[in-house]
């Protein structure tokens, strides 16, 4: 137990060595979401899943101790492995080597009056040969929403420390940028990156922390999500790029709504279908947390809520953006349900700020608030059930960490895992499900999955998930 606690912890401590190292939390994402996508472009393939399990566990095993460049190998021999069963070429581990650095947002004046460009540069993961054969490097810049093209071009024979320049000029949006590894006709990695162009934004910005300071009697949410704006967007100026894909131009637009209310002394928020990147204040703590508003929404209707708890050394954007791509979103919307996951924070307090915030936002259903948790966020449950035993109709915990001390007899519980998991993990998953056993559940189930590891159990595991807790009778 006290050993598999340790090994996860590594995972907090591992935040510190992200500073220490060529690799950011903003480079691994990129990389992270790639590898979701290879498994979700070759999932149906059992043969290729238990191919791709041997390095997902050896890059979590380098993730705990902080060898992201290790990591980052790993998931290029993933995705290879999903692909064929073929021993990797030196293009292929060349082309996983690189990464394109990319600044999140630009100043819309700066590119009008020729001070900068929208440019990019390459840089390694990790060391790798360059091949004899040249590579191509495609890239195709898009706007978000209606995915219109803007500019397209291709780099022969890329290299660490190439410059790209993507654009000289774009009105304000979100966009993003596809870029494509290629061998002839053959393509070895594709991949996106977000940036955004703003216009006055230093004097928005400004706007912005001036109405926080005057209306600090304004609802803690809005006005938590407005000074958190502020602070991505600031940060993303000096180079700082977030660990997420945040549409920085949508995230300021929130929080001027949001600022607006105050000036005509109401509330700015207004519920309505979408995906919202918000905080708020809980006990003098900031909680960050993700909120998603299902398509069916109707304002004066009760809305079922999940409360999603990400594994340690993650975030609240690791459900809505990371795990089978947001695999979670698309389980909530075919029911209508909402789903709010927070960043993870000591004493609970993003447990207890998520809750307060989610039913001040949302009409939620105090009936049919269901708890999932990943990993860390598997104990954080355990012990969200024990501090909060009548709030939660239904719990699911994917391999998670920890072990039960409380849990209501009549409260359903799901506990998943996949049979490639870390040996220590699996071995403290199965010592939880003894002791939930000796608690005689009313309902507890437990299910496996073949050709699966501790990375990719959420993916596989979420459909099943919503329909045990869709099942779920009232406590």
């Amino acid at each position: 137990m006290m050993r598999c606690i340790s090994l996860l912890l590594g995972l907090w401590i591992t935040t510190l060595a992200w500073s220490q190292t060529t690799i950011t939390r903003a480079d691994l994402a990129v990389r992270l979401l790639e590898a979701e996508a290879c498994w979700e472009a070759h999932r149906q393939s059992p043969e290729a899943r238990l191919r791709a399990t041997r390095p997902l566990t050896e890059g979590l095993t380098a993730f705990f101790s902080g060898r992201l460049d290790v990591l980052a190998r790993q998931l290029t021999l993933a995705c290879l492995a999903l692909r064929s069963d073929a021993a990797p070429t030196p293009e292929q581990l060349y082309a996983g080597s690189l990464g394109v650095r990319l600044p999140r947002v630009f100043r819309h004046e700066a590119l009008e009056q020729g001070e900068q460009t929208v440019q990019c540069q390459l840089f390694a993961f990790y060391p790798a040969e360059r091949p004899e054969i040249g590579l191509q490097l495609h890239w195709a810049v898009l706007r978000v929403g209606d995915s219109k093209l803007l500019r397209e071009g291709t780099l022969d024979s890329p290299e660490v420390g190439a410059t790209l320049t993507l654009l000289s000029r774009a009105p304000e949006g979100d966009y993003e940028v596809v870029f494509a590894l290629k061998q002839g006709d053959q393509t070895l990695r594709q991949w996106r990156q977000p940036f955004s162009i703003i216009r006055q934004l230093d004097t928005r910005l400004q706007a912005l922390d001036r109405a926080a300071e005057t209306h600090d009697d304004a609802d803690p949410t809005e006005r938590m999500t407005v000074l958190n704006a502020v602070e991505v967007l600031q940060n993303a100026l000096k180079g700082e790029n977030p660990e997420t894909f945040y549409p920085m131009l949508r995230l300021l637009q929130l929080a001027e709504q949001l600022s607006a209310g105050w000036e005509r002394g109401q509330s700015g928020w207004r519920a309505a279908p979408g995906d919202y990147w918000m905080a708020t204040l809980y006990r003098e703590r900031k909680v960050a947390f993700r909120l998603f508003v299902p398509p069916q929404f109707q304002p004066n209707k009760p809305i079922p809520l999940v409360l999603a708890l990400h594994g340690a050394g993650g975030n609240e954007h690791l459900f809505f953006d990371g795990y089978g791509l947001g695999i979670i979103l698309k389980e909530a919307a075919k029911r209508g349900w909402a789903v709010i996951a927070p960043r993870s924070d000591a004493n609970l307090a993003h447990v207890a700020g998520a809750l307060e915030a989610a039913q001040q936002l949302l009409p939620v259903d105090r009936k049919r608030i269901y708890l999932m948790g990943h990993s860390m966020g598997g104990a954080q449950s355990f012990a969200a059930i024990a501090q909060f035993p009548d709030e939660f109709r239904a719990a699911v915990i994917f391999a998670g960490a920890g072990q039960p001390t409380q849990v209501p007899a009549d409260l359903p519980m799901l506990m998943v895992v996949g049979e490639q998991e870390l040996p220590i993990l699996k071995s403290n998953i199965e010592n939880a499900y003894r002791r939930l056993q000796g608690m005689n559940l009313k309902t507890l189930e437990y299910k496996r999955y073949d050709a699966c590891d501790h990375i990719m159990i959420v993916r596989e595991a979420m459909p099943d998930a919503f329909v045990f807790l869709e099942r779920a009778p009232a406590r």
